[in-house]
C-alpha cells in the first residue's frame, strides 16, 4: 500500500468528524438559544419555551438525519423531479391566501399545530438534489449550454424568483450563490457564466431596488453606517460583539438579548455568542464551520460517482455559504438580511433541513467506504491466490 493510497477507514473518519462537528455546533446552539431567548420567553410565561421548541425540532431533525443516512443517496437521483415539483408547489402555496401566514409583511411560513414550516428551507435541499442530478447527466467534463446549463439555470432562477417575492432576498441570494458554485463544479464554461450573469443580474438589481423599498433602505443604512432604521441592527450587533472582549461576559450575562439586539435568538445569535463567550467563542464557531467545510470537501473527493460528488459539494456549499453570509451580516460586512446560522440559530425548518442534509453526507460516506473496501479487496485478491497456490 502506497503512502497516498486511500483506505476504507478514511470515509469513516470523515463521517465521524462531520457528525462530531455538527453535534458540537447543535449543542452549543441549544445553550445560546436558551441564553438569548429566556427573557423574551418570559412573555409566554416560561423562560424555556423557545428552548423546548428547539428541542422538539431537534428530535425531528435527528430522525431526518437517521432516515437520510440509512437510505442509498443514489435514490435521490431518481426522485429529483418529484422533489422539484414539491418544492415549487410549496413555494407557490405559501403565497396563497389562507394557506401561507403573513408575518412582518412577508409570506414565508406555513403554520399548523403551533409549529411553523418555512418552505424556502426545504427548497434549499430540494434544489441542490435537482441540480446535482441534472448536472450529473453531463456526457463530458463540460456542460452543454442547452441540455444541462440552461435547464439548471432556469429551474433555479424560477425558485429564486418565488423566494424573492415572499419577500426573502437573503435566501434567494444564497440559492443563486449555490447555483453558481455547483455550475462551476459541474464544468460550466466561463462564457456560460458570464452570459448568465449579464442576463440575470441587471433585472434582479433593478427589481430589488425599485419594487422593494426595504432593500434600498437597508443598502443605504448599511452604506452610511446609520444607527437608525435597519442600521440599528448592525450597530447593536457590533456593540454586542465588541463588549464581549476576549473571554466574554459569561453565559446568560449579556445585555444584548434584553431587547437591545433584534432577533437575538435567530439571525443575530452569533453576536450573543460574541458578547457572552467573547472572541474565543466566536473563533471556536468559525473554526467549527471551517472544519466542517474542509471535511465535507474531502468527502467530495471520495464520492463514488459524479452525482454523489456534486450532491456532497452542493450540501457543503449551501451550509458553508449560509454560515458565511450570517456571520458577514452580524459583523456588518454586508447589509442585514434574514439568514440564520446553521445548527446554531433558533428555527425548526432550518435545523431539520440542515440535519437531513448531513444525513445525505453520511449516506455518501458509507457508499464511498464500501466502494474503496471493494476496490482494495479486488487488488489484494490475486496476491492472496498466488500465496495459496
Amino acid at each position: 500500500m502506497t503512502e497516498n493510497e486511500i483506505t476504507p477507514e478514511e470515509p469513516a473518519i470523515i463521517r465521524a468528524r462531520l457528525l462530531g462537528t455538527v453535534f458540537t455546533l447543535t449543542g452549543l446552539g441549544l445553550v445560546l438559544v436558551y441564553s438569548s431567548s429566556s427573557v423574551r420567553a418570559l412573555g409566554f410565561g416560561w423562560d424555556m419555551s423557545y428552548l423546548a421548541k428547539q428541542l422538539q425540532w431537534l428530535a425531528i431533525g435527528l430522525a431526518g438525519l437517521g432516515v437520510m443516512s440509512s437510505l442509498p443517496y443514489r435514490w435521490l437521483a431518481k426522485l429529483w423531479l418529484p422533489l422539484l415539483l414539491i418544492v415549487f408547489g410549496l413555494l407557490i402555496a405559501v403565497r396563497a391566501p389562507g394557506i401561507g401566514t403573513k408575518v412582518n409583511n412577508a409570506y414565508r411560513w406555513f403554520r399548523f399545530g403551533g409549529m411553523s414550516v418555512q418552505p424556502s428551507e426545504i427548497a434549499k435541499l430540494g434544489l441542490v438534489i435537482a441540480i446535482a442530478a441534472l448536472l450529473a447527466g453531463s456526457r463530458g467534463s463540460r456542460l452543454s449550454f442547452f441540455r444541462e446549463f440552461l435547464p439548471v439555470a432556469l429551474v433555479t432562477g424560477a425558485a429564486m424568483g418565488l423566494v424573492a417575492i415572499e419577500p426573502d432576498f437573503g435566501t434567494a441570494a444564497l440559492l443563486g450563490a449555490v447555483l453558481g458554485a455547483m455550475l462551476i463544479a459541474g464544468g460550466a464554461r466561463l462564457w456560460q457564466l458570464l452570459a448568465l450573469g449579464s442576463l440575470a443580474v441587471p433585472p434582479i438589481v433593478y427589481v430589488g431596488m425599485t419594487k422593494f423599498d426595504h432593500i434600498s433602505a437597508r443598502l443605504n443604512d448599511w452604506w452610511s453606517s446609520s444607527t437608525t432604521g435597519t442600521g440599528y441592527h448592525t450597530w447593536m450587533s457590533k456593540v454586542a460583539l465588541g463588549s464581549g472582549g476576549t473571554s466574554g461576559m459569561g453565559l446568560g450575562e449579556g445585555a444584548g438579548k434584553l431587547y437591545y439586539l433584534p432577533e437575538a435568538h435567530t439571525d443575530f445569535i452569533f453576536a450573543i455568542a460574541g458578547q457572552e463567550l467573547g472572541l474565543i467563542g466566536t473563533l471556536f464557531i468559525l473554526a467549527a464551520f471551517a472544519f466542517f467545510i474542509h471535511e465535507g470537501l474531502r468527502l467530495v473527493r471520495l464520492a463514488p460517482d459524479r452525482f454523489g460528488a456534486l450532491l456532497a459539494f452542493g450540501i457543503v456549499t449551501m451550509i458553508g455559504l449560509q454560515a458565511i453570509f450570517n456571520i458577514a451580516v452580524v459583523t456588518g460586512s454586508v447589509p442585514p438580511k434574514g439568514i440564520a446560522l446553521p445548527f446554531v440559530s433558533f428555527g425548526g425548518s432550518g435545523l431539520c433541513v440542515a440535519l437531513a442534509s448531513v444525513g445525505v453526507l453520511v449516506s455518501i460516506s458509507r457508499a464511498a467506504q464500501k466502494k474503496i473496501a471493494l476496490e482494495s479487496l479486488c487488488e489484494e485478491e490475486p496476491e492472496s491466490l498466488r500465496e495459496a497456490a
